[in-house]
């Protein structure tokens, strides 16, 4: 399931696949970063554990099929099975997938994956009825600041709770780790208003005082750097950034 991403979209619409910014990343890839940002959180920010320990969150704002997310439950478990838990490392992966290791997709179809292959890993220890993995159908440009909630649509009430419960880490969860392979599309436009004008900061003065042309900064890679970068200066104050750039 882990190469569904690259063909499904590009024979299925290939239109949406670039309008989207979807690209496909290698394993090899996704497994250095979980490893360089486990590393990263042991030697340089104090947490002797890494990624397994309960106060680290994790956020892959556009984590499609769920590599990441899955590669950083992998490495969760590996740290706990070299600290001899037994059956008490399942329940702790477990309370890891379903809290504080979190998703966020835009798009159905690796929504829908990136769930079972969660639920694949956890089938030890498989979730019950009431349970759900920490991945969510959202838009992860927006609903940062924004307090209004929208008005319920009928028929749509599951993606209103979803929404809700995606708003819920945006704005209350204290991450200290993003990391991903954010889409990049320079054609994407300037960022709308529901987005609140993202990179705008990054152009104040660009022209004036450094004489730099503003020049593909409204790149889709560009927002989720704005998002990943104010998350942390902005949230927690301290934490780890790490994204494939274009």
């Amino acid at each position: 399931m882990q190469y569904f991403y690259k063909p499904f979209p590009e024979y299925f619409d290939p239109a949406l696949r670039r309008q989207l910014g979807v690209w496909y990343t290698p394993p090899e890839i996704v497994r250095y970063q979980v490893e360089r940002v486990d590393r990263t959180l042991r030697d340089e920010l104090g947490v002797a554990d890494g990624l397994a320990d309960p106060s680290v969150w994790v956020l892959d704002p556009c984590c499609g099929t769920g590599s990441y997310v899955v590669a950083v439950l992998d490495r969760i478990r590996r740290t706990l099975d070299g600290k001899g838990m037994g059956d008490l490392a399942a329940e702790e992966l477990k309370r890891a997938a379903t809290t504080r290791i979190v998703g966020f997709e835009i798009m159905t179809a690796p929504f829908v994956i990136a769930h079972w292959q969660v639920g694949e890993m956890l089938k030890g220890t498989p979730l019950v009825e009431g349970e759900r993995a920490a991945i969510y159908l959202t838009n992860a440009l927006t609903g940062w600041t924004d307090s209004e909630a929208g008005p319920p649509i009928p028929g749509y009430e599951a993606l209103v709770e979803e929404r809700s419960a995606a708003r819920t880490v945006k704005r209350d969860r204290p991450i200290l780790v993003v990391l991903g392979n954010p889409p990049y599309n320079a054609y994407a436009g300037l960022s709308p208003d529901d987005e609140g004008g993202l990179v705008e900061l990054y152009k104040e003065g660009l022209q004036a005082r450094w004489g730099v042309r503003k020049f593909n900064l409204d790149d889709l890679n560009v927002r989720f750097f704005r998002v990943a970068e104010r998350r942390i200066a902005e949230g927690t104050g301290r934490g780890i950034v790490s994204y494939i750039s274009n």
